[in-house]
């Protein structure tokens, strides 16, 4: 079947999930907790309970500190367009994975490295999720192998 350039192109725009931020302090809460409702000494408990609030703050420092993008394609053997702050990046499509309404699209810049954008159902309604389900139908069909990233 062959697809136009025009019909494959998407745009998304890419922010910070409170669903995530969420699941991070219940996380932690529950690691805390677990730590003290286990055998171990009140001071391993302490001292583990201190390392697991410091992780779960660093993370959630980092989530709340991540800039909101825009992702394009434009079709075709075009790069991934992701527009930050004012600077436009292109960046190759190494894979995507749509489970339900999680979205994980996973991005590789020039250096190698790699970027994952995570999309809940709070940041990415159902139509953006159905632009990124075709606009990956018609990735796969203009490009049947994907690169991985050792190549």
């Amino acid at each position: 079947m062959n697809w136009s350039d025009a019909s494959a192109t998407c745009r998304l725009e890419w922010r910070r999930s409170r669903w995530l931020c969420l699941a991070l302090c219940l996380l932690a809460v529950a690691s805390v907790a677990a730590l003290w409702l286990s055998d171990l000494p009140r001071t391993w408990c302490a001292a583990g309970s201190v390392l697991v609030l410091v992780y779960a703050g660093w993370l959630l420092y980092l989530e709340l500190r991540r800039q909101d993008c825009v992702l394009s394609w434009s079709g075709g053997e075009a790069a991934w367009q992701v527009e930050c702050n004012g600077r436009t990046e292109p960046l190759r499509h190494v894979g995507a994975t749509l489970r339900g309404s999680l979205v994980v699209l996973t991005l590789a810049d020039e250096a190698g490295g790699t970027r994952r954008y995570l999309w809940w159902s709070d940041t990415l309604d159902v139509r953006g999720r159905r632009a990124l389900r075709l606009a990956l139908r018609v990735k796969e069909t203009v490009t049947p192998t994907q690169p991985t990233l050792a190549e």
